[in-house]
C-alpha cells in the first residue's frame, strides 16, 4: 500500500506547474517522516525529490534530498552508505551552491568518520568546515564547528587544541548566542579539565550545569554531566560520591547508547571500592551492551537492505507501465513475506543450536587467532617485500637520474665552450693581423662553421640511448619520423632543461628554440607546446 500510495503521489502531483514548489512540499514531508524515525518512507519520499530535482536541475532541492537521505542512513547506522550520499551532495554544493551548505555536509562527513574512528579524516573535514565558516563570518558556524573540533581533539587527548578551539567558540557565541552550544562548551570544557587532573575546575563548571538540565530534551547533556562527575569523584578517590552520581545517571538514562558508558564508570567504581565480584559483574554488563548495540546495527543493516530493494522496485515502477508496477509490489511482498519466514525459521534452529554454539565459541576464537596472527606475519611479509621492491626502484631512479645530469652538465659545459672559442673567433676576425691574411680568416670561417654543426653532438645521443634505451626505443617506436636532432632536442627536454639551456647547446637563439619545441609537438601530434615534457615522460 505504502508503495501504492507514492506512485499515485507521483502520477498526481508531478504535473504541477512549478516543479520547485512541488519539490519543497516533498521535502517538508520527507523530513517530517525523518523526524519520526519514520526512514522507509523518508527514504522512499528523497529518492523521488532527488530524481525530480535532477530532472528539473533544481541543485538546491537535489543537495537537500541527497543529504538528507544520508541523514536517514546515517540514523540506521550505515554509516558507509550515509558517507557514499554526504559526498555526492558536497560534489553538488561545490559545484552550483553557496559555501554554507558545503559546510553543512562537511559536518556531516565529519560525524561519519568520528563514528567510525577515523579521527584524522574527521578533523579534516571538520576544519574545511570551520575554515569555511571563519571566510563567511558565519559565527554560529564557527562556534558550532569549533566546538566540534574541541570535542574530537579532547577524545584523541590533544587537550591545548581542545582548549584554544573552545575558547574560540565562546567567543563566536558573544556575537550570536546559541544556548545549545553553549551547553556543548561547557561538558567540552569539564572533560578537558578532567583529563588534565584538574578536578575543582571541572567541578565548578559540571555543578551548576546540573541545575540548568532539568528539561527533557536536555537529557542527554545531563546523563553526560553526571557521568563526567562520577568520573571526576573516583579520581579523587571519593567513590561513594561516585557512585551516587552515576546511579542517577543510570536511573534518568533514556538512551540506550549511554548505557556502556554508564556501566564501564560503575565497573570503575566497584574497583577503587575493593569490591571485584561487582566490578567484574558491571565488566560484563560492557560486554553484553556491546553485543546488544552490534545486534541493534545488524538489525538495522538487514532494515537497511530491505529498504534499499523497496527503492529500487520503486525506481522500476515509476518507469514500468501501471499494470507491471502493481505486479512487482506483489513481487516485492511476496520475497519480503518469504524471508521473514525465512529469518523465523532460522531463529528457531538458532535457538536449538545456541548451547552447541556456546560450547564450541572458545575454541572457535582460538583458531581465528590463530588465523589472524598468521596472516599478519603474511602481511608483514609482503610489505617488506614491496618496501624493499620500492628501494630498489628509487636506487635505480636516482642513478639514471644522476648519469641524466652528467650527461646534460657536459653538454652544456660542451655549449658554453664552444660558444667562447666563436667569440674569440669573431674578435680574431677583427684584428688587423686577420683581416690581412685572408687564407686564415678562411680557416677561422670553416673552425666557426664546424661549431655551429648540430650533428656534432651525435656522442650525446649515443651516452643518451645507452643510458635511457627504453625511453628512446619507445620513442622511436611512436613516432618513427623522428629525425635525429628531433630526438637530441627531445632528450633535452626529457632532462628538463630550460629553453635558455638547450639553445645554448644548439647555439641558436631562445626564439629559435621555442619554434623547434613547437615544431617538434606538433609532429607529437600535441595541441599545445607545454604539454611536450609531460607528454615524453609518460613514454
Amino acid at each position: 500500500m505504502k508503495y501504492l500510495f507514492f506512485l499515485l503521489a507521483f502520477l498526481f502531483t508531478s504535473t504541477s506547474d512549478d516543479p520547485k514548489e512541488y519539490s519543497d512540499a516533498l521535502i517538508k514531508k520527507g523530513i517530517d517522516a525523518l523526524y519520526k524515525k519514520d526512514h522507509s518512507t523518508s527514504l522512499e519520499i528523497f529518492s523521488e525529490v532527488k530524481k525530480f530535482s535532477e530532472q528539473n536541475k533544481l541543485y538546491e532541492q537535489q543537495f537537500i534530498s541527497t543529504n538528507c537521505i544520508g541523514l536517514n542512513y546515517y540514523q540506521m547506522s550505515d554509516y558507509s552508505t550515509a558517507l557514499d550520499y554526504y559526498l555526492e551532495a558536497y560534489s553538488i554544493a561545490v559545484k552550483h551552491l553557496k559555501s554554507d551548505r558545503e559546510m553543512t555536509v562537511l559536518n556531516n562527513i565529519a560525524l561519519v568518520y568520528l563514528q567510525q574512528g577515523k579521527y584524522k579524516e574527521s578533523e579534516r573535514h571538520l576544519k574545511k568546515a570551520y575554515d569555511l565558516a571563519v571566510s563567511n563570518h558565519d559565527q554560529i558556524g564557527i562556534a558550532i564547528y569549533s566546538s566540534g573540533l574541541a570535542d574530537l581533539y579532547n577524545t584523541t587527548h590533544q587537550l591545548n587544541k581542545a582548549s584554544e578551539y573552545i575558547k574560540i567558540s565562546r567567543n563566536a557565541l558573544k556575537i550570536n548566542n546559541d544556548p545549545r552550544i553553549d551547553l556543548d562548551l561547557d561538558l567540552a570544557e569539564a572533560k578537558n579539565f578532567l583529563e588534565r587532573q584538574e578536578y575543582d575546575q571541572s567541578l565548578n563548571i559540571l555543578t551548576p550545569l546540573l541545575t540548568k538540565l532539568k528539561n527533557k530534551e536536555n537529557i542527554d547533556h545531563k546523563i553526560s554531566a553526571l557521568i563526567l562527575i562520577s568520573k571526576v569523584f573516583q579520581a579523587q578517590k571519593q567513590n561513594d560520591k561516585a557512585k551516587n552520581y552515576i546511579q542517577q545517571a543510570q536511573k534518568e538514562n533514556l538512551n540506550f547508547s549511554n548505557t556502556k558508558d554508564i556501566y564501564t564508570q560503575f565497573s570503575n567504581i566497584y574497583l577503587g571500592l575493593g569490591d571485584y565480584e561487582k566490578a567484574m559483574k558491571y565488566k560484563d554488563s560492557v560486554v553484553l551492551v556491546k553485543d546488544s548495540m552490534n545486534a541493534i546495527k545488524n538489525q538495522a543493516m538487514y532494515q537497511n537492505s530491505e529498504i534499499k530493494l523497496k527503492l529500487q522496485d520503486s525506481q522500476k515502477e515509476l518507469k514500468s507501465e501501471k499494470k507491471l508496477k502493481f505486479y512487482i509490489v506483489g513481487f516485492c511482498i511476496l520475497i519480503l513475506g518469504l524471508l521473514s519466514w525465512l529469518f523465523r525459521t532460522l531463529y528457531l534452529k538458532n535457538r536449538q543450536k545456541r548451547t552447541i554454539a556456546e560450547r564450541n565459541e572458545q575454541i572457535i576464537a582460538l583458531e581465528l587467532k590463530n588465523k589472524e596472527n598468521d596472516n599478519l606475519l603474511l602481511e608483514q611479509q609482503i610489505k617488506e617485500k614491496e618496501t624493499e621492491a620500492l628501494l630498489e626502484k628509487e636506487k635505480l631512479k636516482n642513478e639514471l637520474e644522476s648519469r641524466n645530469r652528467k650527461l646534460a652538465a657536459n653538454a652544456i659545459h660542451i655549449a658554453q665552450r664552444n660558444d667562447k672559442i666563436e667569440q674569440y673567433i669573431l674578435r680574431l676576425k677583427k684584428s688587423p693581423e686577420i683581416l690581412k691574411n685572408e687564407q686564415l680568416s678562411q680557416q677561422l670561417d670553416q673552425l666557426k662553421l664546424i661549431l655551429t654543426k648540430e650533428d656534432t653532438n651525435d656522442d650525446f645521443l649515443t651516452h643518451f640511448e645507452k643510458i635511457n634505451s627504453k625511453f628512446i626505443d619507445n620513442l622511436k617506436e611512436k613516432h618513427p619520423d623522428l629525425t635525429l636532432n628531433d630526438i637530441r632536442y627531445i632528450s633535452y627536454i626529457y632532462m628538463n632543461l630550460s629553453t635558455k639551456e638547450i639553445s645554448s647547446i644548439f647555439n641558436i637563439t631562445i626564439e629559435a628554440c621555442r619554434k623547434r619545441k613547437e615544431r617538434i609537438s606538433k609532429k607529437l601530434n600535441l595541441s599545445n607546446s607545454n604539454d611536450l615534457f609531460s607528454y615524453i615522460s609518460n613514454i
